[in-house]
């Protein structure tokens, strides 16, 4: 050969290298630009398979996913044989890591290039044998994701140079997928939790309706059996005085038995007085107005003025300023904590109340303390339930209603009630009602 021969012989080969990777440069530039285009895995995979493999002029080419909790290769996406119409996989196979040359890929995080599978025992044939094989996993930080595997009838027919765009691939797809399987994973939590969130809320309403509905059944049960067992009540009682006013003969421990009789219906109808009023006291249905809490103890301790004078107590407040409410209920609450202090004072002691007012976080908190007996602490939330007596009813009458009644009263005008005491010195109540304007 001539000198320009070989000269131009150089030429030629260079040139084919530069078309090469012209070719290469140009597949993987077009993979990267789709790429970013494709929202789902399955469209990646595919993309994969039926583009850049086809355009490689592969055979076929099946692309696998890890399917961690198996631990196995599933095949997700194919071209060639593998893939006869649209997007359906012929006979897909699984494959256990560590099994065959895509296993050994997966397992090791390392690409195979077998020239000729007849030489190599890790081969596993498919949908049918052929003599070279070219495997590439796709990995993210250290995490297996999947192969990228092709297979070709002849002997040696893949090459370094398609090892190395497999592998441009493959790390371009990792990160994609990576960041796809993140989404989909952050979606199908956020889709549970909103499922969850769903549940739970209707569970709640169904729950809030069986109560309320519920309550209501109770409120109209309580109504009607404290109204409708006064009349026999009182029947039983007045046929009892009878019986004492008429029988001149009674001996003195029959009297006493009738007298214990006649106690207990006086009793009985306390409670259900009280039951009464607690059935009528409901959050809805009532007038809202501006109460001037001054004006209002004013009434009250000339309400308690009986009282007050027999035990020469003292109430000391000023300037409690407004609030919004139903006058009746509101008045009820102070009187009943006031006639309490009143009541449970300690004896030769007269009573000491002081009501004071402060404001915080958009509340009126009112403080009623007096100088009484005081509750020992294990009984503070007890005192709030009906019928809750904590002294016995010959030394202090009542019908264990009335602080039940002060509960339900606070609550219904989106309050709380809360008590602090020392036995034997003094008990607090603490009252916390909102200033603002709410329509009940």
């Amino acid at each position: 050969m001539t000198p320009v021969t070989d000269s131009l012989a150089i030429l030629k080969r260079e040139n084919q290298v530069l078309r090469e990777k012209e070719k290469q440069l140009t597949i993987i530039n077009d993979f990267a630009i789709e790429l970013i285009k494709k929202i789902s895995i399955d469209e990646i995979v595919w993309f994969i398979a039926k583009n850049v493999a086809a355009r490689m002029g592969f055979f076929d080419c099946v692309v696998y996913l890890y399917d961690e909790p198996k631990d196995c290769l599933i095949q997700a996406a194919a071209h060639g044989p593998k893939n006869p119409i649209h997007f359906d996989i012929k006979d897909p196979i699984i494959i256990t890591l560590g099994k065959g040359i895509v296993g050994c890929a997966a397992k090791n995080g390392k690409s195979e290039l077998v020239h000729d599978t007849r030489k190599d025992p890790r081969y596993i044939i498919d949908d049918d044998y052929r003599l070279s094989e070219i495997s590439v996993p796709i990995i993210f930080e250290g995490k297996l994701i999947g192969v990228i595997d092709s297979e070709h009838p002849e002997v040696g027919f893949y090459s370094k140079q398609h090892l190395k765009i497999l592998e441009t691939v493959a790390a371009l797809a990792s990160v994609k997928i990576a960041n796809t399987q993140h989404a989909e994973q952050l979606a199908n939590h956020q889709k549970n939790l909103e499922e969850q969130v769903n549940l739970k809320t209707k569970e709640l309403q169904d729950s809030v309706e069986k109560l309320s509905k519920s309550n209501q059944d109770l409120e109209s049960f309580a109504y009607a059996a404290s109204h409708d067992l006064q009349e026999p009540i009182r029947t039983i009682a007045s046929y009892l005085q009878l019986i004492e006013r008429k029988e001149k003969n009674l001996s003195s421990e029959s009297r006493e038995f009738l007298n214990f009789a006649v106690d207990g219906s006086k009793r009985m109808r306390k409670l259900l007085e009280g039951l009464l009023s607690y059935s009528r006291l409901k959050r809805t249905g009532f007038e809202n107005e501006e109460i001037n809490l001054d004006d209002l103890l004013t009434v009250m301790t000339a309400n308690l003025n009986r009282q007050i004078l027999e035990t020469k107590a003292t109430l000391k407040y000023g300037n409690l300023g407004v609030i919004f409410g139903n006058k009746t209920q509101i008045s009820q609450l102070f009187q009943n904590i006031i006639s309490n202090a009143i009541k449970f004072r300690k004896e030769g002691v007269s009573p000491e109340i002081d009501i004071q007012r402060a404001t915080k976080d958009g509340y009126a908190v009112i403080t009623i303390e007096d100088n009484g007996i005081g509750i020992d602490p294990s009984f503070h939330q007890k005192i709030f339930q009906l019928f809750s007596r904590l002294n016995t009813i010959n030394k202090y009458s009542g019908s264990g209603i009335g602080l039940a009644l002060c509960k339900r009263i606070v609550e219904n005008h989106f309050g709380e009630i809360e008590i602090d005491s020392e036995k034997g010195k003094w008990t607090k109540f603490t009252i916390r009602l909102p200033l603002e304007n709410r329509e009940f």
